[in-house]
């Protein structure tokens, strides 16, 4: 404010761009609680356009690391330990990406330099997570417990306990830790559904009459459980109770419409018992969540291919049927080489549960990142203080304040890109439209300044510097007619101007009024006591085609007098070839 008020270009430049790059930071993370991870990385990128900044970095490898792009996010969070060494949420967010890289020594690393700095759970966490990646099991038993004292030890800190050990492949120590977790609070969430799953990853992803009931005591705690529901249903359907495996898939479903493995064995299902009209429409749906989604998360969904495309060749649609069997074919080779890659390919069922359990992975902290605020029980707390709605318009407002500092320091093209970038996020901003048509007209296109440019006058007919200009841009398009109705009602502001005088004496002169051009132009030569080169050029061609040659000598002899060896000018007195 205070800039604005001292009418710095400068130091109004700078403050918006502050508020510029908070603005978009603040909106990235919106999306990032909306699980748009794209959208937040970009506008984190963007906001560093305006303000770079440790706090920035940090935000944008939080969105690539949810992004899954994970060097990306160890390139953003190095960046940003390296603006400020200091910073604890760097160098944890750092250590995330190099865990779930499986780079355990790298993020032990980090996420040390993180607890130097503050002890906090999620770093504690994380390193431990990394140790017993190491093998170092001993120290990663005292760095849990160093987490325990500092989150209290209760049953769903003993459920984040044991699922360190279950992502480090510990299935003694995890059962442990879910045990313990349930003989502190006999009705803790999630202690069951992971001992079963415990046991499920033990046992290669084959149920049996113990997991099941893991799973179904999960339920009587939380009958709305994703991932036990989806569990149970695929197990129901390995022992073809279709009925029960459609009543857990269906509430699943209900819970998850996203995921497109639960769709197929709906659909896998409906086949089996001959079903063939549901068995489309639920194959179809997996089909659709697929190709809207990355395909290479969900190889196992050959299945729905290589059903739906004989389901549909059997019943006479061959083209679209033998398509769908081919893609199957490509998701089969594909799934064929990330086997080969990976040496031993997970379950499809493994693959399933991962893919479902967004946003924790395979080697991911389920802990919250610490940009987020946390209740007592661990979950995130997402209080955001503006809503996108206001953001919107304050980054609008802002970029505004900016374009118009930037025209002001005759920077046309960047500002031309901050009115649009303001009209993107709230046309609706005072001045704007107006704002925009001006610089489309200064940064060389007065086609575009146009239509701004004529809905600001006529919403404001007294607004003479964008009359002004809105007469110059149809000058410009050879629109001669327009431009003199237009400059007409500022005449005597046109004779004192002689960018717009020429510009209103040229089109009355192509419109037809010959002595009203050379009244004008006689005028505007006199109030133009310093013409430029270019200038003294206009007004000769404009006197030639007049027919006052007189005058028109004179203003190229003028414009020799500055440029002796102008080719125009020589041109126009016979003084050398014309060009």
């Amino acid at each position: 404010m205070e800039a604005r008020k001292a009418g710095d270009p400068v130091a109004v430049g700078q403050a918006t761009r502050r508020v510029i790059a908070l603005g978009l930071v603040q909106l990235a993370k919106i999306r990032l609680d909306s699980r748009l991870y794209d959208q937040a990385a970009k506008l984190c990128a963007d906001s560093l356009e305006f303000e770079d900044t440790a706090g920035s970095r940090v935000e944008l490898a939080i969105a690539d690391l949810y992004a899954k792009k994970i060097s990306d996010a160890v390139e953003q969070a190095t960046i940003a330990s390296e603006m400020n060494p200091q910073d604890a949420l760097a160098w944890t967010i750092k250590g995330e990406a190099l865990l779930r890289n499986k780079e355990y020594a790298g993020a032990a690393s980090a996420m040390q330099r993180s607890i130097d700095i503050k002890e906090d759970a999620e770093p504690l966490y994380a390193l431990g997570m990394a140790q017993l990646g190491l093998g170092e099991k001993d120290q990663a038993a005292d760095t849990l417990k160093k987490m325990l004292a500092l989150i209290g030890d209760s049953g769903w800190s003993r459920v984040l306990v044991g699922r360190a050990y279950l992502t480090q492949h510990l299935p003694q120590e995890a059962i442990a830790e879910f045990q313990n977790a349930l003989r502190v609070e006999p009705r803790t969430p999630e202690a069951h559904y992971f001992w079963g799953r415990t046991l499920l990853q033990a046992n290669d992803w084959l149920p049996t009459p113990e997991i099941e009931s893991h799973l179904q005591e999960e339920l009587k705690l939380n009958p709305r459980h994703f991932l036990a529901n989806y569990l149970l249903g695929i197990f129901a359907r390995m022992g073809r109770d279709f009925e029960l495996s459609d009543r857990y898939l269906h509430r699943a479903t209900e819970l998850n419409p996203s995921l497109p493995e639960t769709w197929m064995y709906l659909g896998l299902n409906a086949r089996d018992r001959n079903a063939n009209q549901s068995a489309e429409r639920y194959l179809r749906k997996a089909v659709s969540l697929n190709k809207s989604g990355d395909p290479k998360e969900h190889l196992s969904l050959r299945q729905a291919y290589f059903v739906l495309g004989r389901i549909l060749v059997s019943s006479g649609r061959k083209q679209e049927g033998e398509k769908l069997l081919k893609e199957g074919q490509q998701l089969q080779l594909e799934e064929q080489q990330a086997s080969t890659a990976a040496l031993k390919a997970k379950d499809p069922q493994e693959a399933a549960v991962d893919n479902a359990e967004i946003p924790v992975g395979e080697t991911e902290s389920p802990l919250p990142l610490s940009s987020r605020q946390v209740t007592k029980d661990g979950k995130p707390k997402i209080q955001i203080a503006n809503s996108e709605k206001q953001l919107h318009v304050v980054l609008a407002s802002s970029l505004n304040d900016l374009a118009t500092a930037e025209a002001m320091q005759k920077k046309y093209d960047p500002a031309l890109k901050h009115y649009r970038e303001a009209a993107r996020w709230d046309p609706r901003v005072p001045g704007l439209q107006r704002n925009l048509g001006l610089a489309e007209f200064f940064a060389g296109k007065p086609a575009e300044a146009i239509p701004l440019l004529s809905k600001a006058v006529a919403q404001a007919p007294s607004d003479a510097h964008a009359r002004a200009v809105l007469g110059m841009a149809y000058a410009e398009t050879q629109n001669f007619t327009s431009a003199v109705q237009t400059i007409t009602p500022i005449a005597n502001q046109a004779l004192q101007d002689p960018q717009l005088g020429f510009a209103w004496a040229k089109s009355l002169a192509e419109t037809g009024n010959r002595a009203g051009a050379a009244r004008a132009l006689q005028k505007i030569a006199k109030a133009d006591a310093n013409p430029g080169v270019e200038r003294l050029i206009q007004f000769g061609q404009l006197w030639q085609k007049l027919g006052d040659n007189d005058h028109a000598t004179e203003s190229f002899r003028r414009a020799l007098l500055i440029d002796p060896e102008n080719a125009d000018a020589k041109c126009a007195l016979n003084l050398s070839k014309c060009p």
